[in-house]
């Protein structure tokens, strides 16, 4: 089997079957599993097809440590049930997250899911976030199927996303240039040209693979979207919010930058 790379995968949607086949086959786990989708389609869930943004892996995170030989063990009946279906499947031991690769032979192309790895001091750290995370999270049926998934609450996807925005304008000032004048409300025409300046933005990065400013700006751009279009589409339960907030430090400690990203992308929400 010749080596497959996430890079080379088109974006997708909740909408179409290799994902919705990898949901199911995941889904499998769910009883013997503590875990819940989180991410780019894990923000999809809460959105109509419209507002979907394309992103091409699937991304979960589990209550307990996970390393690569575990995750390999684990994986066994997801891999059978994607190989029943006629895919080609490959794992991999990614910077931080192992990773399945679902390939489509007809098509020559697939999608990626991953799972966090977390050695034991690692979990153990975090194990409360993510207990509560899962405790949170919302059960979503697969679209005209009858299996079920769960999926991180809006809050929970929000704030890290807040969170990577306001380090990556640290970092990077210049992309302060992306952020938008003003909040203002999405209109169907604003949802579908900022969804096409990220598809845009996405091939170019694709081509470049190598140009980490690229890809940070592309990172830049579609958090900006996810939290704005969360907070529009779905709202936040602000005593939750509140809550996990608080959790996040990085949040508060650059008070200048969180007031400029919550500006624009949360509704009746101040700096504090």
């Amino acid at each position: 089997m010749k080596k497959i790379k996430k890079l080379t995968f088109n974006p997708r949607t909740l909408d179409e079957e290799i994902v919705k086949d990898s949901l199911e086959a995941v889904s499998q786990l769910e009883k013997k599993e503590p875990l819940y989708l989180v991410g780019g389609m894990g923000i999809q869930s809460y959105f109509p097809t419209l507002l979907r943004r394309p992103t091409s892996d699937l991304d979960y995170s589990l209550v307990r440590p996970l390393g690569y030989p575990d995750f390999r063990e684990m994986i066994k009946p997801i891999q059978e049930f994607l190989q029943d279906k006629k895919y080609s499947v490959q794992t991999r031991k990614g910077s931080s997250a192992s990773m399945l690769f679902v390939y489509d032979k007809k098509t020559e192309d697939g999608l990626a899911i991953e799972f966090a790895r977390r050695n034991k001091n690692n979990f153990e750290k975090r194990q409360n976030i993510l207990q509560r995370e899962l405790e949170n999270a919302k059960a979503k049926i697969i679209e005209e199927r009858t299996k079920t998934y769960r999926v991180a609450c809006p809050e929970d996807l929000a704030i890290p996303k807040l969170v990577r925005l306001i380090n990556s304008l640290d970092r990077t000032p210049e992309l302060g240039a992306l952020l938008p004048d003003s909040l203002k409300s999405l209109s169907n025409e604003d949802i579908k040209k900022t969804l096409k300046k990220i598809a845009n933005l996405r091939e170019e990065t694709m081509i470049s693979s190598g140009d980490v400013g690229l890809a940070e700006k592309l990172r830049f751009v579609s958090d900006l979207y996810d939290v704005r279009a969360l907070a529009e589409i779905t709202g936040f339960n602000e005593d939750y919010f509140n809550k996990i907030e608080k959790e996040w430090l990085s949040i508060d400690s650059k008070p200048e930058l969180r007031e400029r990203i919550f500006d624009v992308t949360l509704p009746g929400r101040n700096s504090k």
